[in-house]
């Protein structure tokens, strides 16, 4: 059988893509707006083509794939962009998660075999849930029907509590029903409540992590955020004289930070494998 093909739209760095990919699918196109995430595709994804504006992508730039993946933006939809901005969500009326209206163009254009998109799990809430009716009526009116789940990264073997929403539908056809009855339990990271043994690596808490929660890049202070090593002391005091005597850098500085974000953005390559193995057993 040919490779089935992929098309990323809002690609960021390209966590959907990595997952997608690691399920068996091969990137073919690329679609994102910020320039230095585009470096990281080009870099990571030499084999797809890349384009900066979807508003001026479609049909006649875009090839034919199998598989179209869309995180479309949260920012006019998620709790913490409405606290950030000091206003209440506009949902998709705002200028930037209105861009859903660019998916759904494309999808009018291209008709891919399924659709997959993922956003903050407030989309099921924001606007009285009458935004979340209007994208899966959108996404009928287009030919695409199926399912829509939140899952958790914490249950994918990933250290982060990270729930989204993700929107399964093909043309004219239903999804495979697994991707909403589970053929077999996913391995879940004990919680940091649990009995534990010291030292303990940061990676293994599913708590709250730099890039968990609800935002890019934030560090909480709760308890549960806090990684236990016995006797680590030293270490702190290692790490303030590696500052002092070499400029070991504390903090985030602007690199870190665009880092930060930008993983913070990005699709649980994890979670997308999983969806990928559904579907590709169906294409």
């Amino acid at each position: 059988m040919q490779q089935p093909t992929l098309g990323s739209l809002f690609a960021g760095i390209g966590g959907f893509d990595v997952g997608f990919e690691n399920a068996g699918y091969r990137s073919t196109w690329q679609v994102e707006l910020n320039p230095i995430n585009r470096a990281v595709l080009a870099d990571r994804f030499p084999h797809a083509q890349q384009f900066e504006d979807v508003r001026q992508c479609g049909a006649h730039n875009l090839s034919p794939v199998d598989v179209l993946i869309a995180g479309f933006p949260c920012q006019d939809i998620s709790v913490a962009g409405a606290r950030e901005s000091n206003r209440d969500t506009r949902g998709l009326r705002g200028a930037r998660s209105g861009l859903f209206w660019e998916v759904i163009r494309i999808l009018k254009e291209t008709q891919p075999r399924w659709v997959v998109l993922e956003n903050v799990v407030n989309l099921l809430a924001v606007n009285d849930s009458h935004d979340f009716e209007t994208v899966v009526r959108a996404l009928a009116d287009c030919g695409y029907v199926g399912f829509w789940r939140v899952l958790n990264a914490q249950y994918f073997g990933v250290p982060q509590q990270r729930r989204r929403i993700f929107l399964v539908a093909g043309f004219r056809r239903m999804p495979p029903f697994e991707l909403l009855a589970d053929a077999a339990p996913v391995d879940a990271i004990p919680p940091a409540s649990g009995k534990i043994q010291l030292p303990r690596p940061a990676d293994t808490w599913a708590a709250n992590t730099l890039l968990a929660d609800r935002a890019p890049s934030q560090i909480a202070m709760g308890c549960t955020t806090f990684v236990a090593h016995a006797h680590g002391w030293d270490q702190m005091a290692e790490r303030q004289r590696a500052s002092e005597d070499d400029g070991f850098c504390l903090g985030l500085d602007a690199a870190n930070l665009a880092e930060a974000f930008a993983a913070g953005n990005a699709v649980v390559a994890q979670v997308a494998e999983w969806l990928g193995k559904k579907l590709i057993n169906v294409s």
